[in-house]
């Protein structure tokens, strides 16, 4: 198996969708002898901000002389980008003889169950000393959770997926399933979702460590958002009794791209539910408090997009409408025609290549692109490299 038919396996398995529950991937992990017991892991959860939680972990837990695994998703442009090793991708030949012992268990497993054995079976086999896991939806369910980790993460709690999670209560004790009895937990949630998690961490006696405020510290991730992101990794690394001048460190070279990432003049934040969006919104407001400010943004058909308008976009912004890259898309006229409803001047454009042009040719002074993972992933490379000053084609 080639890169290219691990991607064609992948986007075949991709068409089943979301299958509950932990008997696949248990026996995957049961065929493969149990390579997630051969290190070390740190298990993260949360609606937003847990990919840079782990990026900061990573990194911190490198400079402190780990050869440190991290499996988070989704992807921007590659799926290599899921899973790393002290920073560096995985191979594409790698990647692709990982997907193919998966595939030879003879499981039928899901796409995320194949990533997931994936990324355990690759992290045994190099002999990493702890990988940091990022959990893919909730928490109970998730297939990443059949570890036994050293510490817990929750970093925040708040409504979404409602269509597959519920209710703010049930998203939270759905979280709190990857609280494991005696372990100790992170989190940087607060109201009704932290009294659950409290009830859970006294249930299983995992010591409880809560995160209320953002952190004074010096983090090369830009987003005022960073700050309480930087708080619970601070919090967990402590926990981890890594030394502080460790932890400040690798918050100076801690690397994540498409969150409040700035190239070539264009903001890229994925921001892709209405916690994101108030987040990302508020970094605008202190950073770029004046001037015109043109989007781009699209989201998936499952998200709380009409909340999201609500919060993103100003009555002066102008909006470039365009899908991302996925299947789960929302449609451009829905988008448009509620940012209509809302006094917000829009366009609609079907190939994200002419919305970037069209975004490049708009004069103003604050440019976006946000509202999807997927899309930030679709355009990306598109408005250029940062460290080699690309242009848009």
């Amino acid at each position: 198996m080639n890169f290219d038919d691990a991607l064609k396996y992948l986007e075949h398995l991709s068409i089943f969708g979301i299958k509950h529950g932990l008997e696949r991937i248990n026996l995957l992990m049961e065929k493969l002898n149990f390579p997630q017991n051969n290190y070390a892991t740190i298990h993260v959860t949360g609606t937003n901000g847990k990919g840079s939680v782990c990026a900061m972990l990573a990194e911190i837990l490198k400079l402190d002389g780990r050869k440190v695994g991290l499996f988070t998703s989704p992807h921007l442009e590659s799926y290599c980008e899921r899973i790393k090793i002290n920073g560096e991708n995985i191979s594409e030949n790698d990647f692709a003889a990982m997907i193919e012992v998966v595939k030879n268990c003879g499981v039928e497993a899901t796409h995320f169950e194949t990533l997931t054995a994936a990324a355990y079976e690759y992290f045994s086999r190099q002999k990493v000393d702890i990988a940091v896991i990022e959990v893919g939806l909730g928490g109970t369910w998730d297939s990443t959770n059949v570890i036994t980790p050293r510490l817990s993460i929750i970093t925040n709690v708040a409504l979404e997926h409602e269509n597959i999670l519920g209710d703010l209560e049930n998203i939270a004790r759905n979280k709190a399933g990857i609280i494991k009895k005696n372990i100790p937990v992170v989190t940087g949630a607060s109201g009704t979702p932290l009294k659950i998690i409290r009830e859970v961490a006294k249930e299983k006696n995992s010591p409880l460590y809560e995160v209320n405020k953002p952190a004074d510290v010096e983090i090369n991730l830009l987003g005022e958002y960073q700050k309480f992101n930087a708080a619970v990794a601070i919090q967990a690394a402590k926990v981890l009794n890594i030394d502080e001048k460790i932890i400040r460190a690798g918050l100076k070279k801690v690397q994540w791209a498409g969150r409040f990432e700035i190239i070539n003049g264009v903001i890229i934040d994925g921001a892709h539910n209405p916690h994101g969006a108030a987040a990302l919104r508020a970094s605008l407001d202190k950073n770029f408090s004046t001037g015109k400010r043109v989007w781009i943004f699209g989201a998936l058909a499952d998200k709380n997009f009409s909340r999201m308008i609500e919060i993103l976009f100003r009555a002066e912004d102008f909006v470039i409408v365009t899908p991302p890259h996925s299947e789960r898309a929302a449609n451009v006229k829905t988008l448009c025609e509620n940012l209509s409803l809302h006094g917000i001047k829009n366009i609609g454009v079907e190939n994200f290549v002419d919305a970037v042009k069209l975004l490049k040719n708009t004069p103003a002074e604050v440019k976006i692109i946000a509202g999807s993972l997927y899309l930030i992933g679709a355009v990306r490379n598109l408005i250029g490299d940062a460290e080699n000053g690309k242009e848009i084609d």
